[in-house]
């Protein structure tokens, strides 16, 4: 007896109508509700009456919105470490250099990638590594493979039925496994021109493409572990894995992604001009140059060389190697505290020398940064006693927003490392900047008051202080195409 999840069936019998037409989904994304120091008020007195029970977000939500209050549970996680409610978690990296892998045509970036399925027969269970390549701008299932284990063959193989049916993409997108690493796949993607685009290590946003293919085809095959209640060959076990794998991948192109209307497989089918392929090539070289031509990545190697010839620590080639990649994902602050750390650790215990060891603090302080980061942003944005300090200057203040407070502003945005503290100190000096051009009647008087300002700024090396003229510049040019200034 073959077993399928009743949720697996429930899902898709709401997707699809009784033509196996996909059914148009509302979308609720991206329609938050504005949070008030009313809300976190009450949130707040919620979280307390828990006491020493643990908070579940979900369970929190829901009750949450039966008083009326509807917020994420990601909201109501910020608001909660805002004011000491909850603990600061970071278990995912988000890298610009990842997000900048959105794709917009169809075929042009393809996410392939592995992962082990289990299928039992009877009490005896066979393992096989499902190999599935996935188109990144249309999140079309467009070739797998199944085979006993991850293998360069098995990559070959899905590269070549894809091309098969769709052409050759772009780009190939895929982790640094030694699969893809191998010598026949670089040989492949080189004879056929395709540009190899790397993931990387213990990064799976990176590749979050095939990552989400995968967690959606598990949570719909059982996990990934499928039960047959018959005595039969591996081949048998195979069979039916690969006929089930294909059922989902032909279900899953149905469905549109989110909001769009056009399903996968439609979106593929979407003719690409040869310059829009021209320009895809040229903005996947400038992705892959712009990382491995990066200034603060040699300073990070150049302090991993130090250490591992400081502690005359013993590496293979391909620990060497593994290393050189991974160090290039921490922050410069947590190598400096971790080469202090390192110290005091060796010289209580010289058995600690060795780079596990290192990268084991390196992995905590890092840790440590990014929640203490997280939390410090969660504080200034949903502190209940900051939000109300905040509501009431608002009220005191009735003069606008001052070239100081902006310049300020931007350069919090060009000094600080953290993504979400940039964006926050962007989006208030944005706000700042518009509201200061309504008492401004000549653009250029205060064009030039600022660029002298930000020329004062000894504080600030010559490309911050570009960075933030250019920022102003921004400002100013997204007000003028409104046609408020003269």
């Amino acid at each position: 007896m073959l077993v399928v999840p009743p949720n697996t069936l429930l899902n898709w019998n709401r997707g699809f109508d009784e033509n196996l037409r996909p059914l148009i989904m509302p979308e609720k994304r991206g329609k938050t509700t504005k949070v008030t120091s009313d809300m976190v008020r009450r949130i707040v007195e919620h979280a307390k009456g828990y006491e020493d029970r643990q908070i579940r977000l979900k369970a929190f939500g829901a009750e949450l919105r039966e008083t009326g209050i509807d917020l994420s549970s990601k909201t109501i996680e910020e608001i909660l470490i805002a004011n000491d409610l909850f603990k600061a978690r970071v278990r995912k990296r988000r890298p610009a250099f990842y997000q900048s892998l959105c794709q917009n045509i169809p075929n042009g970036l393809l996410s392939i990638d592995g992962s082990q399925m289990i299928v039992w027969l009877g009490d005896k269970h066979y393992p096989f590594n499902v190999e599935l390549s996935v188109d990144v701008a249309t999140f079309a299932h467009t070739a797998f493979s199944i085979d006993d284990s991850e293998t360069a063959d098995a990559v070959i193989k899905v590269l070549e039925s894809h091309r098969q049916v769709w052409g050759l993409p772009v780009g190939v997108l895929g982790d640094c496994g030694s699969a893809n690493d191998s010598g026949d796949v670089t040989d492949y993607l080189e004879k056929l021109d395709i540009k190899r685009v790397p993931a990387g290590p213990g990064n799976p946003k990176g590749n979050g493409t095939d990552e989400g293919a995968f967690s959606q085809m598990k949570k719909a095959l059982s996990q990934g572990q499928i039960r047959i209640d018959i005595s039969s060959q591996k081949a048998l076990a195979r069979s039916v894995l690969t006929a089930l794998v294909s059922l989902y991948v032909d279900m899953r192109n149905r469905l549109p992604v989110h909001s769009r209307k056009m399903p996968p497989f439609q979106h593929m089918a979407a003719s690409v001009t040869a310059v829009q392929r021209t320009a895809e090539r040229e903005r996947l070289d400038a992705h892959v140059a712009g990382r491995s031509h990066n200034e603060t990545d040699q300073v990070r190697l150049d302090r991993l060389d130090w250490v591992i010839g400081h502690y005359r620590l013993a590496l293979s080639p391909e620990a060497l190697k593994n290393a050189r990649r991974s160090i290039k994902a921490y922050e410069l602050e947590a190598i400096r505290q971790t080469e202090d750390a390192f110290l005091k650790a060796t010289c209580r215990k010289p058995s600690r020398k060795n780079i596990a060891y290192f990268f084991g603090i390196l992995r905590n302080i890092q840790r440590k940064l990014d929640e203490d980061a997280k939390r410090d942003y969660c504080r200034q944005r949903y502190n209940h006693e900051v939000m109300l300090k905040l509501e009431r200057q608002r009220q005191e203040e009735s003069s606008p927003a001052s070239i100081n407070a902006i310049l300020s502003m931007l350069s919090k945005a060009v000094i600080h490392k953290v993504r979400f503290i940039k964006e926050l100190s962007i989006r208030k000096a944005r706000e700042w900047t518009l509201e200061l051009l309504k008492t401004f009647r000549y653009l250029g008087l205060l064009k030039n008051e600022v660029e002298m300002l930000i020329g004062q700024r000894t504080d600030l090396t010559s490309d911050q202080q570009t960075e933030m003229w250019e920022l102003f510049c921004q400002f100013l040019n997204c007000h003028q195409q409104q046609g408020v200034l003269p």
